[in-house]
């Protein structure tokens, strides 16, 4: 017997669960921890299932979920807090298909690490581009104090105000917005943020150029 075979002969979902703090009401009903679920909306026993968002499985796939990790460390992480009687022994027992169940989900932990980490490069550098956007807008605006009405009301200087509350808009977001706001940004808007920000920038520097000297 494998080592997922032997914890799931020990443990439902449903005791995982509860160890974990899960709140689950007498009829096995509970609010699903995988989205912002408001009612119950996920049956727990042996296994469970959320009707709302439609994951599902046993205790082992519980545990992966909330901690993220794979199932065979979620296996071994129930073994260990649970104090369950599994003898643990390196790959023992595995037959073809969970060794296989494990290298893709160590492969795909892997892959998923290197997307946040990609993400969260993409938040620091365009936060600082947005600033940097913000500065080079207050910049110029000091610049073109005392300087003829043509250069205050050009149409660049004007592009450059307008765009102001958008990017104030989208740092608020990216210093202090929930994970799934910032998602949303990256998605949507990650390529207009990096425009607008550049368009600043060289609209910021041809303003300077163009009324250097000027009285």
């Amino acid at each position: 017997m494998s080592i997922f075979s032997e914890v799931k002969e020990h443990l439902t979902a449903r005791q995982a669960a509860e160890g974990y703090g899960l709140q689950i009401k007498r009829n096995g009903m509970a609010c699903c921890p995988f989205h912002d679920d408001k009612h119950p909306s996920m049956k727990i026993d042996k296994n469970y299932h959320c009707f709302a968002c439609g994951v599902g499985g046993d205790a082992i796939d519980y545990v992966s979920r909330i901690f993220g990790l794979t199932q065979y460390e979620a296996a071994l992480k129930l073994i260990e807090d649970f104090s369950l009687p599994v003898d643990v022994k390196e790959n023992a027992g595995f037959n073809a298909q969970e060794k296989e169940q494990i290298r893709k989900e160590k492969a795909e932990k892997e892959r998923i690490i290197r997307i946040q980490e990609r993400f969260q490069m993409w938040c620091s550098r365009t936060t600082e581009l947005l600033k940097d956007a913000l500065v080079r807008i207050q910049e110029t605006g000091i610049f073109l104090m005392g300087k003829p009405p043509d250069a205050v009301f050009s149409e660049e200087y004007a592009q450059m105000l307008h765009a102001e509350p958008l990017i104030n808009y989208w740092l608020d977001i990216l210093c202090m917005g929930e994970t799934a706001e910032k998602q949303e940004v990256f998605i949507k808007d990650r390529r207009e943020v990096e425009h607008l920000a550049e368009k600043v920038r060289a609209a910021g520097e041809r303003i300077v150029e163009r009324n250097r000297g000027s009285a």
